[in-house]
């Protein structure tokens, strides 16, 4: 999806965050994606640059998919002030990451998107594989 109007696939949460996070994850000089994709048993959403050439470079995991809010633990104590962001340091599963939160509109820090790792690429890249070999 690179524009504001094709969200074929797309879950109400994601078409919603999409003209925020193609900002705030913006690649000089790339288009912006967002894209579902299979990581393990769950259909993901992420965020993706791409090159003029056609090179996809994953930018984060969305959170909107329930499997991977739920394994999100942010650092007790966390402040986000309303109507800002913040990149910040917490568990997924038992791994570190680097997730983008904000508050919600009650005043809660809201996981949006983890950052992705090497990690995250190649698992997500190689489910993509294995996804296109069984068709």
């Amino acid at each position: 999806m690179c524009g504001s109007v094709s969200a074929i696939g797309l879950h109400d949460r994601e078409r919603l965050l999409w003209p925020y996070l193609r900002e705030r994850l913006r690649v000089p000089e790339q288009l912006m994606s967002l894209q579902r994709g299979v990581l393990g048993d769950a259909e993901v959403a992420v965020v993706a640059a791409v090159t003029p050439q056609g090179r996809a470079t994953i930018m984060a995991l969305l959170a909107s998919t329930e499997e991977i809010a739920q394994e999100i633990l942010l650092p007790a104590g966390l402040v986000v002030p309303p109507g800002q962001d913040r990149i910040v340091r917490a568990k997924v599963g038992d791994y570190d990451a680097d997730i983008l939160v904000r508050s919600d509109p009650h005043g809660a820090p809201e996981p949006l998107a983890v950052l992705t790792t090497p990690w995250i690429e190649q698992h997500l890249l190689l489910y993509a594989r294995d996804l296109w070999h069984r068709r």
